[in-house]
């Protein structure tokens, strides 16, 4: 995540925008276990090749059952949040039901299209975890609005790094205890390597019982001597 220059996307490599030259890099992966969701992300900011910032928050939680993870322009990102959860409620209000996660990640897709259209689309790359009746989703979109639902996924600089690990260790039916596991694992395996990314992460679990986020404490004492990352180095409480 780019703080200074302002973004969060998928590489190292500087991208011209008008007269500006954006340096962008993160972690954000997501993957399904036998009951839900994980997703999580890394809370590195880089200002270029420097740290700005170590402990930046890149997973926002959209509304009880949906947490969004993003990467580019913090305020695009924010904005899409807030128009986000706006749509869910009026969608809620007039239907008087509470919306699926697959309308939830058509809404979004719908606002991300629209604004593509105008030639001047939001510089975010996004995933979405959600879970509902029909169990857990994860979305992956780019700023076009295209959607993809995964099994496991991941964006930003380390993904190529996460997403070995992920391919490599998940499998279908993973208890809760395995997803934790191999979402450190793929987590590690990008920081280790990748320069945007670090400082530790933020991890959500989607289930049946909502969205929470996971102390570092207790993903310490579920995964015992597996545990990755120094619990300096684990977001929650």
């Amino acid at each position: 995540m780019n703080i200074i220059k302002g973004e969060i996307m998928n590489n190292m490599e500087p991208k011209k925008v008008g007269n500006m030259d954006l340096f962008h890099g993160t972690t954000n992966l997501a993957l399904k276990y036998d009951k839900g969701v994980i997703i999580a992300a890394d809370k590195r900011a880089s200002m270029g090749y420097m740290v700005a910032s170590p402990s930046v928050k890149k997973l926002l939680q959209i509304d009880n059952r949906n947490v969004m993870s993003i990467a580019g322009l913090p305020s695009d990102a924010m904005y899409l949040g807030k128009l986000l959860r706006a749509q869910i409620n009026l969608y809620e209000l007039e239907r008087e039901r509470t919306i699926t996660s697959k309308a939830v990640a058509n809404l979004l897709s719908t606002i991300l299209h629209n604004q593509y259209r105008t030639g001047f689309p939001f510089f975010v790359g996004l995933l979405l975890a959600g879970y509902d009746d029909n169990g857990g989703h994860i979305y992956n979109y780019d700023a076009s609005g295209s959607i993809t639902d995964d099994p496991f996924t991941s964006t930003g600089s380390g993904s190529p790094y996460a997403l070995g690990a992920l391919e490599a260790l998940w499998r279908e039916n993973l208890t809760l205890e395995e997803g934790l596991d191999i979402a450190l694992t793929a987590l590690k395996s990008s920081v280790k390597i990748d320069i945007a990314s670090g400082d530790g992460m933020d991890l959500f679990i989607i289930d049946e019982d909502g969205a929470r986020e996971l102390e570092k404490s207790k993903m310490a004492e579920i995964l015992g001597d597996r545990y990755p990352f120094p619990k300096k180095d684990v977001g929650g409480n």
